[in-house]
């Protein structure tokens, strides 16, 4: 190993390590989920090993010398002479003396330098402890021989010294790593399982088979242009000679063969047998012929067939392909693993070694009860509008000025329509239902960001830059937490539209204020949903039960859940399917109680859970913090109070995670005001 150009032999061992894990990316897959070892910790381990590979030949081979500048006679002699180097250590100075010899720096680097190897065999791939050692020093021996050999006679003699005491130094570190490896075993994300046996489908697992299809179509659209670039290069012919066209073919022919044909003769794609999973149809039965062309067309293909146009020259480069890759990777971790191909076609992702199918197509591998997920989706979808619209505008720049006109407009319009609908809604909200405070949360929010502007305003014409950072920080605070709000309540209120799951075991209904024992028109709606739900279990010949929940306030002449048996009863609820839960005074307590009361019952507590529209998310979360399998659906909700009741839910949504949004705020008020500060001063 050389002790010179250190920097130089690391850096170009990451870079050579990186560019040639796209290479193998597919190995790696195929190799960890065939042996049981799995994980973002494993993978970074490997990832590790393939740089430390190519280190082994950044630093011992590279550079390569000019042959012309090469001088053989009276050149290097190889050194048989075992531990000949503690002939030449200065012992003179004592240990800080022995420090200071290079030739000891150098036995201990050349010590150290084999150390990963002995770990990463040992660990990745459990090798006994005799074959670490003799694959040190067979690697080291390899590397020795190379420079004996002038790289294998490449060059008329050897242009670096072959020593035995650095097989002794390598082989004695690749030991010292076997006693080490066990600390690799504390890197988290490491996955260990046996491979006959099924798992749930998880995110990582089916975007490393998303990947793999992805990756091989891509490799084979740039390896075989690449290969006729070499073929006419040699041959000397015009290498540049319909390179452009060649690519295209060969990706779109590539996608076909692996993305269609594959799946329609073998049953999955190259990337979906590596991982052990298969699409199946809703009946447990194989795909139809349209179905897999379907989700080849929205999967991966989908990513082809946007790419393939622009790498013709038609739209914004890469804009579009980019944009559906992110989308379906966003949908398969934050909302299912069936992802958007899953969806469109109506198959379902199961593990291939699944026998019980019912299981298989229950589990979906991840909970999309998250505001995370709201977030996450929601931006998503704005990224993909927006590559759409960059796509459209590339035509011309009078396309794009027009749409960028067009798309000023409305966030002007929407904003002042928006704005003019909470104020109104306020009011009305503080008339009807109450003169609280919060019932003008509405109202606040608008106010806050006119004055907000005011003050902006103010601070540009006045040129006051103490007023100009803090006003600036507030609005990028407030716009921060208006994209949050507006993906709580898109997607707070598509998830409470899903139509409810069948074969639930029971409905539960949850409580809010009555008057006397009267049942008001926003928990009627509750109850009716319930209702409707159970109606239709009913009509299927399953008898789950029904729940009402909800405790008896101070101004409450009787239980909430008292009150809802009574409104269901009268509304044809069977007598023998209604449970009353009346202890419970939150949204908490109404899933927990209900809960309890089932398994006390013995019955189980898979749940449909029945509200307002605009409680559904939440009621969802709680669920999710609580481990109770329930899926919420929302009842409709008077249009003038949804506005505020939202705003109160998304801050209780937010409240539950105090801390990380505290955090988050607080990273955008600084982040932005320092930019204010740097833009005032420049």
């Amino acid at each position: 190993m050389r002790v010179g150009g250190f920097g130089v032999s690391a850096t170009s061992a990451v870079l050579l390590g990186l560019a040639a894990m796209p290479l193998a990316f597919i190995p790696y897959i195929a190799w960890s989920f065939h042996r049981g070892t799995t994980g973002l910790g494993h993978a970074f381990i490997t990832a590790g090993g393939l740089i430390y590979l190519m280190a082994l030949w950044t630093y011992t081979v590279v550079p390569l010398p000019n042959p012309d500048e090469l001088i053989c006679a009276g050149g290097l002699h190889a050194q048989f002479r075992p531990f000949d180097f503690l002939q030449t250590i200065n012992r003179d100075g004592g240990f800080s003396g022995l420090l200071r010899d290079s030739m000891a720096r150098q036995v201990f680097l050349n010590i150290c330098f084999f150390v990963p190897l002995g770990a990463l065999a040992r660990h990745l791939f459990r090798l006994s402890v005799w074959r670490c050692l003799a694959l040190g020093f067979g690697a080291s021996l390899l590397i020795e021989l190379t420079q004996l050999t002038g790289d294998w006679f490449i060059y008329p003699c050897a242009y670096r010294l072959f020593d035995v005491d650095d097989l002794i130094a390598n082989t004695l570190g690749a030991g010292i790593g076997v006693a080490l490896a066990p600390l690799l075993r504390l890197v988290p994300g490491q996955h260990r399982y046996a491979i006959d046996a099924p798992r749930i489908v998880r995110p990582l697992r089916r975007l490393a088979g998303m990947a793999v299809d992805l990756l091989s179509v891509e490799l084979i659209g740039l390896g075989v242009p690449l290969a006729v670039r070499f073929a006419l290069y040699f041959t000397d012919h015009d290498y540049r000679w319909h390179t452009v066209d060649i690519q295209i073919a060969a990706t779109a022919i590539a996608a076909v063969v692996l993305l269609v044909i594959v799946p329609l003769v073998t049953g999955t794609t190259l990337g979906q047998h590596l991982v052990y999973l298969r699409p199946i149809r809703r009946d447990g039965r194989k795909p139809r012929w349209y179905q897999s062309i379907i989700r080849a067309a929205f999967g991966t293909g989908g990513f082809v067939l946007l790419t393939v146009p622009a790498d013709a020259g038609f739209g914004a480069p890469g804009q579009l392909g980019l944009a559906w890759a992110v989308l379906s990777a966003v949908v398969v971790v934050f909302l299912n693993t069936r992802g958007i191909s899953g969806f469109v076609s109506g198959l379902v992702v199961v593990d291939s070694r699944q026998e019980d199918l019912a299981i298989g197509m229950a589990e979906h591998g991840v909970d999309p009860r998250r505001l995370s997920s709201a977030v996450f989706v929601f931006g998503a979808v704005i990224y993909a509008v927006v590559a759409a619209l960059m796509t459209i505008a590339s035509a011309s720049s009078t396309i794009g000025l027009r749409i960028a006109v067009v798309v000023a407009i409305g966030l002007v319009a929407v904003n002042l329509a928006l704005a003019g609908y909470l104020v109104r809604t306020s009011f009305l909200v503080w008339r009807r239902e109450g003169r609280r405070l919060s019932n003008l949360l509405g109202l606040i929010a608008v106010g806050g960001v006119l004055l907000l502007i005011l003050l902006l305003g103010l601070a540009l014409v006045a040129d006051w830059t103490w007023l100009l950072v803090p006003t600036v920080a507030g609005l990028a605070l407030g716009a921060h937490g208006a994209v949050m709000l507006t993906a709580f309540a898109i997607y707070g209120a598509l998830y409470a539209r899903l139509p409810a799951h069948a074969g639930m075991d029971a409905i539960v209904v949850l409580g809010s204020q009555v008057f006397g024992e009267r049942v008001p028109p926003l928990l009627a709606a509750r109850v009716d949903k319930g209702l409707q739900v159970l109606r239709t279990e009913l009509a299927q010949g399953r008898r789950p039960l029904l729940v009402l929940s909800g405790g008896q306030g101070v101004d409450e002449d009787v239980s909430e859940g008292e009150a809802m048996a009574a409104y269901a009863r009268a509304h044809g609820a069977p007598e023998d399917l209604v449970r009353v839960e009346a202890r419970s005074r939150s949204t908490e307590e109404n899933l927990a109680f209900s809960r309890d009361l089932l398994m006390a019952e013995g019955h189980g507590t898979s749940l449909v859970v029945a509200t307002n529209g605009f409680h559904a998310f939440r009621a969802a979360i709680i669920a999710r913090e609580l481990g109770i399998d329930a899926q919420v659906v929302g009842a409709p909700t008077a249009r003038y109070f949804y506005p505020t009741a939202l705003i109160r839910e998304f801050a209780g949504v937010v409240s539950r995670s105090a801390m990380l949004h505290v955090v988050l705020g607080l990273l955008v008020v600084v982040s932005s005001g320092l930019l204010a500060w740097l833009v005032a001063r420049g």
